[in-house]
């Protein structure tokens, strides 16, 4: 089993932002924060480190986390498209994108699919309504041609006729970057605006906050964790990552989603007692 070694800490100096990934890295499946890593999170506030949560979730889905993992202060969401902050809820900064070209160029190509546009605040504006949403969502049903004049901070489509080959062809057909896609049931894309990852938003944190890029530290397991693992001063990966994803980070920490980063902030916390 995979324990994170506290030796990775010399790699920078001491961290004053530390960001989490939530599934899979801060919460198990079931959601629940655990109480070590509050303990943790506390120490290492304690301490004078933020601790910043940078999520796929969208905002109405991430605050609920926040709050149960007793943090007030910012939130990364929806990829990087989304910073606010926890108390009170607020969107400080929203990269939003124009989705009516996407979506008349995945029309004629996808004629049967299920198109759908989260907002700002976490909305799934969808042509087709279904039971609960992404991470339980809010989902309002719409014709695609009110969609299709909305700000988007994500696109999602899912496609039932493409539960094998999945949408890995479209990805190529339409030169599409920076995007998450996969098999999950149905076969589904997950496009964010262009050039833009959880990475890009908290250097924007940092100049906002006069911090070091360099003495930061992020925690991830997944795809999109990659390029926040590559920006920050240490990028810790889950044990349970895969092989590509352990390629982007400096050290590995516990499997098990937080117990990974409660190690990581207790070495954090006892480095901030040296």
């Amino acid at each position: 089993m995979t324990h994170f070694d506290p030796a990775a800490l010399d790699l920078i100096e001491f961290p004053q932002l530390i960001a989490l990934d939530v599934d899979g890295t801060l919460v198990p499946a079931d959601g629940v924060v655990r109480h070590r890593v509050i303990t943790a999170i506390q120490a290492v506030e304690a301490a004078g480190v933020r601790v910043v949560l940078a999520t796929g979730r969208s905002l109405s889905t991430t605050s609920p986390i926040a709050r149960a993992a007793h943090l007030t202060g910012w939130m990364v969401c929806s990829n990087g498209a989304i910073l606010a902050t926890v108390e009170p809820e607020t969107i400080i900064e929203a990269v939003t994108f124009d989705p009516a070209p996407l979506l008349d160029a995945m029309l004629p190509l996808l004629p049967e699919a299920i198109y759908s546009v989260e907002d700002a605040w976490g909305v799934l504006n969808t042509n087709v309504a279904f039971r609960g949403g992404a991470l339980g969502m809010a989902v309002r049903e719409l014709p695609l041609e009110q969609i299709r004049e909305l700000d988007a901070v994500r696109l999602v489509v899912r496609s039932e006729a493409h539960l094998e080959e999945g949408l890995g062809h479209i990805v190529r057909e339409l030169g599409l970057h920076e995007v998450q896609f996969g098999i999950a049931k149905v076969a589904w894309l997950d496009v964010g605006p262009a050039d833009l990852n959880k990475s890009t938003m908290l250097g924007r944190l940092c100049t906002r906050l006069d911090l070091n890029p360099a003495r930061t530290i992020a925690i991830g397991d997944g795809a999109n964790d990659t390029r926040m693992l590559e920006w920050a001063g240490l990028g810790v990966a889950m044990g349970e990552a895969s092989d590509e994803v352990r390629s982007f980070a400096d050290a590995v920490t516990h499997a098990e989603p937080g117990v990974g980063v409660a190690e990581v902030l207790e070495a954090v916390a006892a480095a901030a007692t040296r």
